[in-house]
């Protein structure tokens, strides 16, 4: 009974570290946004069709590729030329029971690109990932309360590996 309570109380802390690192106040335009992957993939071994289920692991490598999409949209060549990138907070959530799906904060660091090009342009790179399923939700205005939401322990078979630490960038 002592390991779940110190596991549970480890999670707690985690959670309250999380909420305290999350600077909201360095974005210039948070967007709330879900995106959902798909559940598995189809490959061809030895001639037979096998379906594999969508793992971490390949999650996580979808939405590096998401993210490249999107800072090249949005910054061009400044993207590989100074590294210029759209700040993110990703939450990977899901597993057994639940498709796969990432929670993130999505910064739209520029004045000149409006509510629905930006949502447009999200939605667009996420199509064109390869695990990119087509359950999309872009809320502009962020907040706290999202980032209460997306660090909730609920839905996240493993706590401490659903922060995606590879992929989050903020200044």
């Amino acid at each position: 009974m002592g390991d779940i309570a110190g596991s549970r109380v480890t999670k707690t802390r985690l959670q309250s570290a999380f909420r305290s690192f999350v600077d909201l106040s360095r974005f210039h335009e948070p967007y709330s946004v879900t995106l959902t992957l798909k559940q598995s993939f189809v490959t061809t071994v030895d001639h037979l069709t096998v379906h594999s289920r969508i793992d971490r692991y390949r999650a996580v490598q979808n939405f590096r590729h998401f993210m490249n999409l999107l800072n090249k949209r949005v910054f061009g060549h400044s993207f590989f030329r100074h590294g210029k990138r759209v700040q993110v907070i990703p939450i990977l959530e899901g597993g057994e029971t639940t498709r796969l799906h990432y929670h993130c904060v999505i910064d739209c660091p520029r004045n000149e690109i409006d509510q629905v090009s930006f949502d447009d342009m999200i939605r667009l790179c996420w199509s064109k990932t390869d695990y990119g399923y087509h359950e999309v939700d872009v809320q502009p205005d962020s907040d706290n309360g999202w980032i209460n939401y997306i660090s909730k322990q609920r839905g996240k078979p493993d706590f401490e590996q659903s922060i995606d630490w590879e992929n989050l960038h903020q200044i």
